[in-house]
């Protein structure tokens, strides 16, 4: 599964929740005191709440499996001058 959190304003896909009178007043009410747009406001709640979790274990899984390569790494001097060498032959 990849997520792939939006950076820009260009939202393609609309989704709508039924919220309480208390509910809705609320969120109107955190949404002026942070002066944000309401959709600003669910939007971050959303991607608080599901996406960087969902970011995090996909960094955990790539790092689980970069480590179970048992790649050979030597000190970095070493690595250095191997990465040096490297980039001069090619």
């Amino acid at each position: 599964m990849t997520v792939a959190v939006q950076s820009s304003s260009t939202y393609t896909r609309r989704v709508q929740a039924m919220l309480s009178e208390e509910q809705y007043q609320l969120l109107v009410e955190i949404a002026q005191q942070r002066g944000k747009p309401l959709s600003v406001l669910i939007r971050e709640a959303i991607e608080a709440a599901y996406f960087k979790e969902a970011m995090l274990q996909q960094r955990r899984t790539a790092l689980q499996r970069l480590l179970a390569l048992k790649a050979p790494v030597a000190d970095w001097p070493e690595m250095e001058a191997e990465i040096t060498q490297g980039a001069l032959d090619g």
